[in-house]
């Protein structure tokens, strides 16, 4: 099991310097109201990961730590250190490794619980309640399971819902876009179309204005009395009528094949500017239709098609969360079902666990001298507007714990915070915690003063209560009472006193007899009967 070692404190409030060290057991602290005990118990939450405080800081110092060594349940030591700024600044350290808190807390999450008199009334919250019997009945690794389903089940719904909120309300915006993306379809609008139409309707326009040269040019060579007529009429001469002339008669031949081409060229021009009004017509049609998109997108033909991409992206988001609603309708009903499945697990459970709750505190409670005492633990459904199959539910599961109380004989039960006193209320809890540990993984308690109002009798059956479970423990107590005490396996007293007009609180070991005769002579009162009641307490305890 995991143990607290030793403690070290460092300008922690009334604290300058100072050390305690701790035995398996019962260990017992001490000292007058006002002296610093309970600072030991706020570094001991420091240590294992509690809020930092900057007014835990000793005035006049920049810093505060507070080191705690603890043996782990494998035998070897670690130590926690937590330093705490002036300025609010706080850093851990687990083993001069600087850590996070939540690393810290895995490392003694579980072993030390803490009970603290000032705490007491969280008792009568009915969610402090449920969790005291998913303690005791060790449901809680289930209620994490459930816990988990039950929020994926309620997120789903959620889901759901907006989603069927978003698919109605976008319903005429979607109907909207599908119109405009099939106006986009019909163009098929791109940057390279676009500039290839605009070049296009260029080039054609360009050629009808030089349309008259090419006409003229096919008529110089293609008319009766042109170029290519004349060339072919030259050619047939020399050929008939000269021999040897074979060198110019190429050439000429060359010529005239020539200007048949160009006047082929021109004829394919001619004829291409013939249609150039029917082309241009269809390239303005295009334009036309882009420049309405144009316009309508911001301008430019680059906003014109991040538009597009635009639309293409909202009827996406429509299309996905159609499939995501109908995905999540299908995953329903089995979420459904593994909720009700844990639920009830967790119900059964918590009903087995109640009555043996219930049975265990009150024999606790007698023996903290309430020998009349009345205990019960009522399962009642949640305050929940979410039900599956009729059964109302939260996210701890399908009941609230009500823990029922009576002190006296013959007094019905009724709920702790209208029947409880302040001190039936201090010795329900203080029963609650010792049945609640011998049933949790927690193997250091500490309980801070919980034994307030507490005497006589009372105070005897405390400490046998204390030593049973600290067999099995280690227990730290801060207590007033001699008879708690007069039992501890380790005592240790808190002094106050002032230095340079600061308070300093020092912390000693009493190992000696007559140290411990002294420290239970003032608890019970000082004088010469306090001592000796305080002798026969040694006496009667250690024999």
């Amino acid at each position: 099991m995991l143990m607290l070692l030793s403690m070290t404190f460092k300008n922690l409030v009334t604290i300058s310097d100072a050390s305690m060290e701790f035995t398996s057991g019962l260990n017992v602290i001490t000292g007058e109201t006002g002296s610093g005990k309970s600072v030991l118990v706020d570094g001991l939450k420091l240590a294992v990961g509690a809020r930092a405080d900057k007014t835990l800081v000793r005035p006049g110092a920049k810093t505060a730590s507070v080191e705690a060594v603890f043996q782990l349940p494998n035998g070897s030591e670690t130590v926690i250190r937590r330093e705490l700024g002036a300025q609010g600044r706080s850093r851990i350290f687990i083993d001069d490794t600087l850590s996070t808190l939540e690393e810290v807390r895995t490392t003694v999450h579980g072993y030390i619980t803490i009970h603290s008199q000032r705490f007491t009334p969280v008792l009568l919250k009915p969610s402090r309640q449920l969790d005291i019997l998913d303690t005791f009945a060790g449901s809680f690794p289930l209620r994490k399971k459930y816990e988990k389903v039950f929020l994926q089940w309620k997120e789903n719904i959620l889901r759901v819902k907006k989603l069927d909120s978003f698919l109605l309300e976008s319903e005429t915006s979607r109907d909207l876009i599908s119109h405009e993306i099939t106006l986009f379809n019909e163009i098929n609008p791109s940057i390279d179309d676009y500039t290839a139409l605009v070049d296009l309707r260029f080039s054609i326009k360009k050629n009808v204005e030089q349309s008259s040269l090419l006409q003229e040019t096919y008529e110089a060579l293609f008319s009766d009395d042109g170029i290519s007529t004349v060339l072919s009429g030259i050619l047939r001469k020399l050929q008939r009528e000269f021999s040897g002339k074979e060198e110019l008669t190429e050439l000429i031949s060359q010529a005239s094949i020539a200007v048949e081409e160009a006047v082929n060229l021109l004829a394919s021009d001619i004829s291409d500017l013939e249609e150039a009004p029917v082309k241009v017509q269809k390239i303005d049609s295009r334009l036309d239709d882009y420049s309405d998109l144009i316009n309508r997108c911001g301008g430019t033909v680059e906003l014109m098609l991040e538009y597009r991409e635009n639309l293409w992206k909202k009827l996406e988001a429509f299309t996905d969360a159609r499939l995501e609603r109908d995905e999540l309708v299908l995953l329903q009903p089995a979420l459904a079902e593994e909720v009700l499945k844990n639920a009830n697990k967790l119900t059964v459970k918590r009903k087995k666990a109640a009555k043996r709750l219930a049975k265990l505190s009150v024999a606790e409670m007698v023996q903290l001298n309430m020998p009349h005492a009345q205990f019960s633990i009522k399962l009642n459904p949640p305050e929940s507007l979410i039900e599956i199959e009729g059964k109302p539910l939260d996210s701890t599961g399908a009941e609230s714990a009500l823990f029922l109380f009576s002190a006296n004989r013959g007094i019905p039960e009724d709920s702790l915070e209208v029947v409880a006193s302040g001190g039936e209320l201090s010795r329900v809890s203080l029963a609650l915690a010792l049945v609640v540990a011998d049933s949790a993984d927690s193997s250091t308690l500490v309980f801070d003063e919980i034994d307030a109002g507490t005497g006589g009798e009372t105070a005897h059956n405390l400490a046998e209560s204390l030593l049973r479970a600290a067999k099995s423990r280690q227990i730290i107590v801060i207590s007033h009472l001699a008879q708690i005490a007069s039992r501890g396996h380790r005592h240790l007293a808190v002094t106050k006193n002032y230095s340079d007009g600061m308070p300093v609180t020092s912390i000693s070991t009493l190992d000696s007899y007559e140290d411990q005769l002294i420290e239970l002579a003032r608890l019970l009162g000082g004088g010469a009967g306090a001592e000796i009641h305080a002798a026969k307490l040694l006496e009667f305890y250690n024999d």
